[in-house]
Formats: C-alpha cells, sequence, structure tokens
C-alpha cells in the first residue's frame, strides 16, 4: 500500500501559486503529489481519481484561480473526483482550496440548493494552514452527510452511485433522483454497501419518477426493498447531475429527500 500522502491540483492558470503552495508544504515534511487538473477532458475525474488513490492520496489541495474555482463544470468534476476517490481508498477524504486572490473567498457561491459536496473544502487565507493540511492529511475529517455515498466506474457497467442514508438503520425503500446538466438513471440496484452487487431482487420497482424540491427538477428512481444497515441502493447515471436528492419511502410514497449539490 503506499504511503499516505497530499494530492495538489493546480487548476487553469495558478502554475505559480502551486508550485509556492508546494514548496511551503514539503517543508513540513508531507509527502506530496498531485497533477494538473485536465480542463475539458471528458470525465477528468475518474483517471484523475485512480491516480491518486494509487499514490495514496488522503487529502486534496486544489490550487486556483477564484474565477475558475467558481465555475459549475470545475466544481462538479472536483465533487465527483473527491466521491470516486472515498470510494478507492474505503476512507474519508478532507480538503483545502487556496485561491490566487483569498479576499475573493466570500464570493465562491452556488446557485443551487442543497448541500455541497465540496462545501467542508475550506478555502484557507493566510498563513498556518501548512499545519492545518498536515493535521487533516493524518486525521481526515468525516463529511457530516446524512447520506452514505459511494461512486464506482466501469468501462463496461458505467458510472453507478451508491447512497444510504443515515442514520444506518432499517429502512423501507430508496430513491435517488438527478437534477440538472441532463442527467438521467438508467439501471438500479439492492445489495451489500461497498461493492456492486452482481444481482439483485428487486421487491418493487419505481423508475421515471418526476418531482420538484426547492426550485429544481429531478428525474428519479426507486426501490421499496427493506434495507437493513448492511445494504446500499445502487444506480446508474447517465450523465453528471448537477444536484442529487435522496429519500426512503416509508408508505410507499416519497418521504422527505435530502438535497446534494456537485457545483
Amino acid at each position: 500500500m503506499a504511503e499516505r500522502c497530499a494530492w495538489l491540483i493546480g487548476v487553469g492558470d495558478a502554475d505559480a501559486a502551486a508550485q509556492l503552495a508546494a514548496s511551503q508544504l514539503r517543508g513540513y515534511g508531507v509527502n506530496l503529489k498531485g497533477q494538473k487538473w485536465p480542463v475539458g477532458e471528458k470525465q477528468a475525474w475518474l483517471a484523475s481519481a485512480q491516480e491518486a488513490a494509487g499514490a495514496g492520496a488522503r487529502l486534496i489541495l486544489i490550487v486556483a484561480t477564484p474565477e475558475d474555482y467558481q465555475k459549475p463544470e470545475l466544481r462538479r468534476e472536483l465533487a465527483l473526483f473527491r466521491l470516486f476517490l472515498q470510494t478507492l481508498m474505503k476512507s474519508p477524504v478532507d480538503g483545502l482550496v487556496i485561491l490566487t486572490d483569498p479576499s475573493k473567498a466570500a464570493e465562491i457561491q452556488t446557485d443551487l440548493p442543497g448541500t455541497p459536496l465540496l462545501g467542508d473544502f475550506e478555502i484557507v487565507q493566510g498563513a498556518g494552514w501548512q499545519a492545518k493540511a498536515v493535521a487533516r492529511l493524518h486525521a481526515p475529517r468525516k463529511p457530516k452527510w446524512p447520506v452514505r455515498f459511494g461512486l464506482y466506474a466501469q468501462e463496461k457497467l458505467g458510472v453507478w452511485l451508491e447512497v444510504k442514508p443515515q442514520p444506518l438503520e432499517t429502512t423501507t425503500g430508496c430513491l435517488v433522483g438527478v437534477g440538472g446538466n441532463e442527467s438521467n438513471i438508467s439501471f438500479h440496484a439492492v445489495g451489500e454497501a461497498g461493492r456492486l452487487p452482481e444481482k439483485s431482487i428487486n421487491e418493487y420497482e419505481m423508475k421515471g419518477i418526476e418531482f420538484e424540491s426547492a426550485g429544481q427538477k429531478f428525474k428519479a428512481w426507486a426501490l421499496q426493498n427493506t434495507f437493513t444497515p448492511e445494504d446500499a441502493y445502487y444506480v446508474r447515471l447517465e450523465g453528471e447531475p448537477d444536484v442529487l436528492a435522496i429519500g426512503t419511502l416509508p408508505d410507499g410514497e416519497v418521504s422527505d429527500v435530502d438535497l446534494f449539490c456537485l457545483r
């Protein structure tokens, strides 16, 4: 197994800032590796997460201009990168963001509803961030999401999202909705958490559900199986959504949903 490392991602025109951050962090004895983010490349997050996992990445450092970090397509890619990396590492992956102009940190906002999947990546300012990076590398914070996520990507099987609403208890039914960016769902299954199931017993299927929440339109699939704490719900994604809606089906109807924003 590779030695744990911090994974530095330089975005766009932030090369000089990325090099400075790298030299500062290496002064703290951190095992540092990284990449230049392949802007505009289809599914850039997939190969990038595989490379980072192979290197033992446990902390993500994103160095970017405020203008680049505010771009929806970049943030969506980085959110998928994080989910896939956490799944590959089977461990939480924490993150810090270094902007070339920290005074614009307050301008980094989303116009979409839900909990941002990068929302707990702190935008650091001024001195002292290096010590914080060292601490989070060795003790990554767990995301405080009300859902357990996994992401799987295989050439023949496609991209699958794994969800399990928290707390981990037996629940009736599970629903996943996708919204934005022409995304959809094309297949679903239930099985043991932590790996794609080889077969699935679907007790009662609901496909093509359409609803609106917080002003966002969703297309959803659901199963009304009984989910134990060891089970998870899996859906195959078509496209890369902007927003996810996750919920249960306690009475055969859509209950309250939790919304998560990828950008």
